[in-house]
């Protein structure tokens, strides 16, 4: 899953890379094909560890996010912009967006720098289907229906409503989905603000003006969580409580993110190595299998599945499977979160 932060020059968001990821900082102007920078965020997962503990695995495999920051382009940045023109191209095949704007000077309402960062999103997006517009109408081969809705995503976008408040049809899905359409994206405000104000709830207008844009909101100090991943788990604990933090931005981001993006997490597990593998909520066990090797699906027999519950409450595969805790499942089963799977399949 790649999620991509961007923002204005002085919004702090490649501090927020650093608060994230652990990592630096792009230091300097790199090229535009090394612009960006990529950090994992390793989620934090006391279901994998206990199955580590259980199992006796010799390697932990977790959920990873990978973050992406990009490095500046002052040379084609536009005055009054907030976005560079040459970014939109290096973000649509992106999972989701981090939209930062900076708090730390203004305690105000930060509404107006994250709609002119949305308004850039739209506009990008506006551009990309009237272009494509250009083009279908001289293709005599095009679809009417391609044609027809495009024009609808351009009056939607003309009049400033980003594309993840449209519910789109499948076929529509099928059509567009190859577009990376910005506004489209699933997309977070991390309102970078200073440690005093973190734990704080965000301003009830900016709250009320992501909600009409389809954005949630996040704050985090980032400077300060820059700081807390330098120290001890200890001492991490007492800043937290300090501030009135219940844990880690890192932690509350992924918890969001998951939420926001529907996603629930099965495991595999065994002596060799304990998995975890994000998945879109509704998934089922083929698709649960695509995730781990597409030759698994392909050969796909049935799956052995069991909750994570019940694992932790009998301990051992021989306790699950004399307690009649084992199920064996189809390829059309509805994967729940915290599933462990193991899937019998033809090479």
């Amino acid at each position: 899953m790649k999620i991509g932060i961007v923002g204005a020059q002085s919004a702090g968001k490649s501090t927020v890379f650093q608060a994230l990821t652990g990592l630096p900082p792009i230091v300097g102007q790199p090229e535009a094909k090394n612009r960006a920078r990529l950090g994992q965020i390793k989620v934090a997962d006391v279901r994998l560890d206990l199955l580590e503990s259980l199992y006796g695995s010799k390697k932990k495999i977790p959920v990873e996010l990978t973050l992406l920051d990009f490095a500046a382009n002052p040379k084609e940045q536009k005055p009054g912009s907030s976005l560079d023109p040459t970014l939109p191209g290096l973000i649509r095949d992106l999972d989701a967006l981090l939209l930062v704007v900076g708090q730390f000077a203004d305690p105000g309402p930060a509404g107006r720098a994250f709609q002119s960062l949305d308004d850039e999103l739209i506009f990008a997006d506006f551009d990309q289907a009237e272009r494509r517009l250009e083009r279908v109408r001289k293709d005599r081969s095009a679809s009417d229906f391609e044609r027809t809705t495009l024009e609808k995503l351009l009056k939607s976008l003309e009049a400033g409503s980003p594309l993840r408040l449209r519910e789109m049809t499948a076929q529509e899905e099928r059509i567009f989905s190859s577009f990376g359409f910005l506004s489209r994206k699933p997309a977070f405000v991390v309102i970078n603000c200073d440690i005093d104000s973190a734990s704080s709830d965000p301003d009830p207008a900016d709250r009320e003006l992501a909600t009409t844009r389809g954005l949630e909101l996040f704050k985090l100090a980032a400077s300060f969580e820059s700081e807390l991943a330098e120290l001890t788990s200890d001492e991490q604990r007492d800043l937290l409580a300090e501030a009135g933090l219940a844990a880690p931005a890192r932690d509350r981001l992924v918890t969001a993110l998951y939420r926001r993006l529907g996603l629930i997490t099965f495991y595999t597990a065994g002596e060799p190595e304990a998995h975890a593998w994000p998945l879109t909520a509704g998934a089922t066990a083929l698709e649960a299998a695509d995730r781990i090797h597409s030759d698994i699906a392909r050969g796909f027999i049935r799956a052995e599945v069991v909750g994570f519950e019940d694992f932790a409450a009998l301990r051992s595969d021989a306790k699950v499977k004399e307690a009649g805790k084992l199920r064996l499942e189809g390829r059309d089963y509805v994967m729940r979160d915290g599933d462990i799977i193991h899937i019998r399949f033809k090479a």
